[in-house]
């Protein structure tokens, strides 16, 4: 007779939390640190003052520690929606069972190449959601993330939860619900973190003949353009090839990207403000022709 799991109790929930977040906040801590001391010896691409003088650093550290793991939370409750809608499994059965194994076409295959498929499926997922992201109707929640003016390692967080869950969270529940392994996004944690903050990193990396392959910190900051450069451009999140490949490729050589922003003069600063803002305006946005401004 199978036996039937236990359902875990409220403390053992708040305690796994718990210790999630701590670890989520290590990870990010030691992230920070290495990226403070990278930009303090590398050339910047846009020379300045550096991350901790910013006008906004306070905004940027709350969403820094707060979004990734709003972000993290979300990733389990739409992998359990996911899994009930596509298998009908209630999720005391079904998450315990998908760990370390995965429910899906791609379950049986080796970690090995789990992983490269991991990263290819889920970029190419964040590529089509940030596009979205660009239009009319969801631009005033990521309108958030280019609002930075001078843009950091520390803007890498600088999400709406809106944004963060449908945009960042969904680009590892998709591999997952194809059978992707956790044991996978576990293990490529850091590697996506720090990809996000190196994209978004001060520096006048362009990685040369190699730009195509993984995404620098000069490719992602002419994103945070206007849309007359490179604003509507350069949509993915790890590899700039997907990009080439769907035309939306901007990186002119020898010209590094100076003007950021999404437009707004008067867009509000504060983290609180910034969370109740697109509930508050739906104004069109600066720009628009037909994708908003970045």
């Amino acid at each position: 007779m199978p036996t039937v799991p236990t359902p875990p109790t409220l403390w053992s929930v708040i305690q796994n939390l718990g210790q999630s977040t701590i670890s989520i906040w290590l990870l990010l801590t030691l992230l920070g640190l290495v990226f403070t001391v990278v930009s303090w010896v590398a050339r910047p691409c846009n020379p300045g003052r550096p991350w901790w003088r910013k006008p906004d650093v306070i905004t940027d550290v709350c969403y820094w520690f707060v979004i990734p793991v709003v972000s993290g939370y979300a990733r389990i409750w739409l992998l359990v929606i996911g899994l009930f809608v596509l298998n009908g499994i209630p999720a005391t059965l079904g998450l315990p069972s998908l760990f370390g194994e995965g429910i899906g076409p791609l379950a049986g295959l080796p970690f090995w190449a789990q992983v490269p498929l991991y990263l290819i499926l889920s970029d190419l997922v964040m590529y089509t959601t940030h596009r979205l992201f660009h239009t009319m109707r969801l631009w005033r929640f990521h309108a958030i993330h280019h609002s930075s003016e001078e843009i950091e390692w520390t803007s890498a967080a600088r999400f709406h939860p809106v944004d963060a869950i449908f945009h960042g969270a969904l680009s590892d529940v998709v591999p997952l619900l194809l059978g992707i392994s956790p044991d996978v996004l576990i293990a490529l944690l850091p590697f996506n973190v720090g990809v996000s903050a190196l994209s978004h990193a001060n520096l006048d990396w362009t990685f040369g003949s190699f730009r195509y392959l993984l995404v620098s910190p000069v490719f992602h900051r002419w994103h945070h353009t206007g849309p007359d450069q490179g604003g509507n451009s350069n949509f993915a999140g790890c590899f700039p090839m997907i990009d080439l490949v769907f035309g939306t490729f901007y990186m002119p050589k020898g010209d590094l990207p100076q003007d950021f922003g999404n437009g707004d003069p008067a867009f509000p600063r504060g983290f609180g403000d910034q969370l109740v803002h697109p509930f508050r305006s739906q104004e069109r946005p600066v720009g628009l022709e037909p994708g908003p401004s970045s």
